[in-house]
């Protein structure tokens, strides 16, 4: 069995296609999916598959560093009053994605300043220690400024999702107890590959980071959680270990996480 630990079911890419995409990940060996949220649209939407899909699908709820909603008016304030109503609801089992992204914004998204990317990170890290969640952190050329603020912090739990950190921030992520997610680039990226021989086995999880970093061989192409048995393929590679024992630890790990 295989858990992809970070799905974006929840976007337009996959509209009106969710029984069919879950279909082909439950043939494909994937049990069971995070949706994870970059807005509290996509917060609402996560929990509404959820629902739809008991057992199979999970919900994270959290607010993008960087504003994925752009129409939306509401003030950062607001948005964490919303966000934290909505965590209470059985079916969220994490919070996220959140964090800090000091890159310049893709088109379809907006900056937020430093300022208040800080103020909406902290501000979840909060909403899930109140709740005892793991979060899903994204952290995009803000590594040390992202450490730095998980330290201020006590009793934290969650992932680098799609970890980006290198060799010299393995350390610093096992420091925190926290688990490294590793996605479809694993599969041609011989950079990252050189990072995951370093990391043992039992602090990695599986995620597609769908529709984004589809594996080889279907790399540009709409990714899906059916394909993360590629990455799995590829983490054992390096591992040097067999398909079935990469699937098991790295599942035991997301399990334990989320408490699925």
């Amino acid at each position: 069995m295989l858990i992809d630990t970070h799905a974006h079911l929840n976007f337009p890419d996959y509209e009106k296609e969710e029984e069919k995409i879950i279909s082909r990940a439950i043939k494909a060996g994937v049990k069971k999916i995070i949706c994870v949220s970059s807005n509290l649209t996509d917060s609402q939407r996560a929990i509404k598959i959820a629902r739809k899909y008991l057992g199979v699908v999970f919900a994270a709820v959290g607010i993008h560093p960087q504003q994925t909603d752009p129409e939306n008016q509401n003030p950062p304030e607001r948005q964490l009053e919303k966000l934290a109503i909505i965590a209470n609801q059985k079916e969220v089992i994490a919070i996220g994605e959140c964090g800090l992204d000091f890159s310049p914004a893709p088109p379809g998204e907006k900056e937020r300043s430093k300022d208040i990317q800080q103020l909406l990170f902290e501000s979840q890290i909060k909403i899930a220690q109140k709740l005892n969640l793991p979060i899903l952190v994204h952290s995009r050329e803000a590594f040390s400024q992202t450490i730095e603020t998980l330290e201020k912090f006590k009793n934290l739990k969650g992932i680098f999702h799609c970890y980006s950190g290198g060799k010299k921030g393995i350390e610093k992520v096992q420091g925190l107890g926290f688990l490294f997610g590793v996605a479809g680039n694993l599969t041609y990226d011989e950079g990252l590959k050189n990072v995951f021989r370093q990391i043992p086995l039992e602090k990695i999880v599986l995620e597609t980071d769908c529709p984004f970093l589809a594996p080889l061989p279907f790399r540009g192409q709409r990714n899906e959680p059916a394909y993360i048995k590629n990455t799995t393929k590829a983490l054992a590679k390096i591992k040097n270990i067999s398909l079935e024992k990469t699937a098991k630890i790295t599942t035991k790990n997301a399990e334990a996480l989320f408490k699925i």
